[in-house]
């Protein structure tokens, strides 16, 4: 219901398969628009659903849009199915337009025949006055023991969308980031997950699982998986580097403080900014004394991308019954 007081884009072009951007780069999100029509096909996957959109136009003849929408995951947890739509129904769209002139929109909202209205791109239509809350952050107190004894090895959940960032780009790196294709050289093209830091900026759960000299972090998004290794002997000494980088991790109280470095991944973030195989990320995650809470502090130290640290910041909160879904990504084919 409307309230009263993300991000990876899938985008359908003739002869490509489904492009993979941050929302800014295909969208204008201060160009908002709706468009009206029949629609001619359902791709409902993982990391957007794209629907297929014909327009009847003043003239007489029609055109084709693609409309990019959130993921099948962020869908489900505010109970909405495959089922909502398909081939045949008569919608309305709401949502920002392509930057590009093409018949291409990322849609925030959903109306049906009848006039029922969705938020189908949940984290957008927050934006733009939807209260898409699906579950009380507040925790009985009942449940306050199970929270400290499992301490930070639960399942957290993130309900904002963007780490609040600090970054201080080179000159170098952002003449670097104007010779990025989005259409070419974005590596989700191929359904390659990102890796480190950009890999950890993202709206879906995650989890951390003890298992003793090591830490294994599992992200939503992408299915992710990442090791923090945890033993007193731990180096990323000859390690070889990885897109999620070599992490050591070790405990100061309550925070769970993890240095990465050896990592190969290429961009900083999904907007084609460089990175230095030289990045060391510092990461801390706190947990407050409720235990139903986890800061996430970064400083990012890349004397190639940045001209001082960099730092970003987040929080996720403990949602009891959350769980982890198969993200399972696939492109579409024209």
């Amino acid at each position: 219901m409307k309230k009263t007081g993300l991000l990876y884009l899938v985008l359908a072009l003739p002869g490509q398969t489904g492009a993979h951007h941050a929302i800014s780069v295909a969208y204008d999100t201060n160009n908002l628009g709706t468009i009206e029509g029949t629609v001619t096909d359902v791709f409902w996957r993982n990391p957007h659903i794209v629907l297929t959109v014909e327009r009847s136009l003043e003239d007489g003849s029609t055109e084709i849009w693609k409309v990019e929408s959130g993921s099948t995951n962020s869908l489900e947890r505010i109970d909405i199915s495959r089922n909502i739509v398909d081939v045949g129904d008569h919608i309305i769209l709401l949502g920002a337009l392509s930057r590009r002139g093409l018949t291409a929109m990322a849609a925030y909202t959903m109306t049906l025949d009848g006039g029922r209205e969705i938020p189908l791109w949940p984290q957008r239509a927050a934006s733009i006055g939807w209260d898409v809350t699906t579950a009380p952050i507040a925790i009985a107190a009942a449940e306050a023991s199970e929270r400290a004894a499992r301490g930070i090895f639960r399942i957290w959940s993130r309900t904002g969308t963007a780490l609040e960032s600090y970054l201080p780009f080179t000159p170098a790196a952002l003449a670097s980031r104007e010779t990025w294709d989005p259409l070419a050289d974005d590596p989700a093209l191929q359904c390659i997950p990102p890796g480190m830091p950009v890999m950890m900026n993202n709206p879906y759960p995650i989890e951390f699982v003890d298992e003793g000299d090591t830490i294994t972090l599992r992200l939503e998004e992408w299915d992710g998986v990442r090791t923090i290794h945890m033993s007193e002997n731990a180096s990323s000494q000859n390690q070889i580097p990885t897109r999620t980088g070599y992490s050591v991790g070790q405990w100061e109280g309550n925070t769970l403080v993890v240095t990465t470095t050896h990592i190969s991944e290429r961009f900083f973030d999904d907007l084609g900014t460089p990175q230095s195989p030289d990045a060391e990320i510092i990461e801390r995650f706190i947990l407050n004394e409720a235990a139903d809470q986890l800061d996430y502090r970064v400083v990012i130290n890349d004397s190639g991308t940045f001209t001082e640290p960099a730092t970003q910041s987040g929080v996720w909160h403990w949602i009891p019954g959350e769980e982890i879904k198969p993200f399972q990504c696939a492109l579409l084919q024209d």
